[in-house]
């Protein structure tokens, strides 16, 4: 009897998420879970966690699992079989257009409040955060354990796992990556896209002095999109990688009064 394969597809926010979401739900039906949002208000402080019974009626069906919400503790509900995880990058500069772009379009459909000019928003918005993404929502590693890794270890610590995920790339290669877990599923391999940008909210349009403020300020990001953006397929095999760049050992404090001073941003930008 072959082994039971689930498919755990993180979604980080503006990395095409949506159009693996669409696929797969169409493709699925019953054997595809948009993980639950745990309603703890806590949540980000102690990290994400679990709620569903083991004896949840969805569990049995369940080929694909995704989400904003999802997270590592899931895995326990599924007792011997391979679960394959795959998630898709972006750059920072291209991350911080996207959201801001968003947040255009949800202004301009009435949905939002209109927000201040790019510059001004960016000042608000926490540093690095499809790392922290990844390290708060899917592994679960609330404020306290943030803030005892610095980015050099940040950076080991998600590399360490990404090698055992079974697809990691740009977000440019997210019809790759459907159809290859598709193929594995036995469904339709192409996928409506579902994700389209804001035509005016483009890299080169953004002033050159906030272009490179983004990298400098998020290179942990920066280093996470340049070593894995074209690492594809586990089963294709991954070659050596080049030593990690010079990321600061000792910025576990600096890491901090920088999300505080986002967050006084925030108050003020909002």
């Amino acid at each position: 009897m072959a082994r039971r394969v689930v498919h755990f597809l993180l979604h980080v926010p503006k990395c095409a998420g949506t159009t693996v979401e669409e696929h797969f739900r169409a493709e699925l039906g019953e054997g595809f879970l948009l993980a639950p949002r745990w309603r703890n208000p806590l949540r980000a402080v102690i990290g994400n966690r679990y709620s569903m019974a083991a004896d949840d009626p969805r569990l049995p069906q369940l080929k694909a699992v995704t989400g904003h919400s999802l997270g590592i503790s899931l895995k326990r509900h599924f007792p011997g079989a391979e679960i394959r995880c795959s998630v898709l990058l972006r750059d920072p500069v291209g991350y911080h257009l996207s959201m801001y772009g968003y947040r255009v379009m949800r202004h301009r459909a009435g949905t939002g409040p209109k927000p201040p000019p790019f510059a001004r928003w960016y000042l608000a918005q926490r540093r690095n955060p499809i790392s922290r993404f990844i390290l708060n929502h899917y592994f679960e590693q609330g404020i306290p354990a943030l803030y005892r890794l610095s980015s050099h270890d940040r950076l080991d610590w998600l590399e360490q796992r990404l090698r055992d995920f079974w697809f990691v790339g740009s977000y440019q290669r997210a019809d790759e990556m459907i159809a290859g877990i598709s193929h594995d599923l036995g469904v339709a391999e192409q996928a409506e896209r579902k994700n389209i940008g804001l035509a005016d909210a483009r890299a080169e349009a953004l002033d050159q002095n906030i272009r490179e403020r983004i990298i400098s300020e998020n290179a942990l990001d920066q280093a996470l999109w340049d070593r894995w953006a074209t690492r594809g397929w586990k089963a294709d095999g991954r070659s050596p990688m080049a030593p990690p760049p010079a990321l600061p050992g000792n910025d576990r404090l600096r890491n901090l009064g920088s999300d505080i001073a986002t967050l006084l941003w925030r108050t003020v930008i909002n």
